[in-house]
């Protein structure tokens, strides 16, 4: 049961590997029809059951102050800070015409992220064709450690199981944190291709680009992890292949 689970397993990681395949080699022939403007975003393409779609966005943000004290009756006029206000449970604080806060902590200032969805007019765009390049790899990184992660599972029910174990574990670790590194540097050369300048204006939120670049920490310690796991693979594997020279 264990190695039909294992098979299973292994042909599911090489189906979704090969479709990740797949879209990284869609995306990256967006990202060169792009840089030559031959294509428009938002992409959305459509192949039987298939459906990729590709977008291109621009990391925002909007900070505000917090008000520290605000009358509830006057809710119509603009306000320079957000009137939002924490009491304690009881509620006590939120009595009365004027509103502070009163709880045993306080807010100051909120800073709310997320993106623009960018659409394309056509022309030659470097930053439209390094976002999807950017993807692309993204997408070759999950294919190649979909696919080592189906000869892990294939490979583990077989007779030499544990000597095939420690390198391909390795491999999945480096996988993980070469994406993280190749993912860091993208961002970084992508920013170099912002060569706009923006303006926002009137009574609304008013959105600032944000600073999208930076290390995927979580990703790079997971590959940390799965390589130390892969090295002690590769010990014990070792420490037998010895005991059984001793015998």
């Amino acid at each position: 049961m264990t190695t039909r689970a294992l098979r299973i397993g292994g042909r599911a990681a090489l189906a979704a590997g090969l479709l990740a395949a797949a879209a990284a080699v869609t995306v990256a022939v967006i990202g060169i029809l792009a840089s030559a403007g031959k294509v428009t975003h938002p992409v959305d393409l459509a192949w039987g059951p298939f459906h990729l779609e590709h977008r291109v966005s621009l990391p925002v943000a909007w900070g505000a102050d917090v008000c520290q004290s605000a009358d509830v009756g006057d809710q119509t006029s603009p306000s320079e800070c957000l009137r939002f206000f924490v009491h304690d449970a009881d509620g006590s604080g939120a009595r009365g015409p004027v509103r502070e806060q009163d709880a045993d902590v306080r807010p100051e200032s909120a800073t709310l992220t997320g993106a623009v969805e960018l659409a394309s007019t056509g022309r030659p765009s470097a930053f439209v064709a390094t976002s999807a390049v950017r993807d692309a790899i993204g997408l070759a990184v999950i294919s190649a450690a979909l696919l080592v992660l189906w000869r892990l599972l294939a490979g583990a029910a077989g007779p030499v199981a544990e000597r095939r174990t420690a390198p391909l574990v390795r491999a999945l670790g480096c996988l993980l944190i070469a994406g993280s590194l190749v993912d860091a540097a993208l961002g970084l050369f992508i920013a170099t291709q912002l060569r706009y300048s923006y303006e926002a204006f009137g009574p609304g939120p008013l959105l600032s680009p944000a600073d999208g670049r930076g290390f995927d920490l979580g990703q790079l310690a997971l590959g940390g992890l799965v390589l130390l796991i892969g090295e002690l693979f590769r010990r014990d594997a070792t420490a037998e292949a010895d005991d059984r020279l001793t015998v």
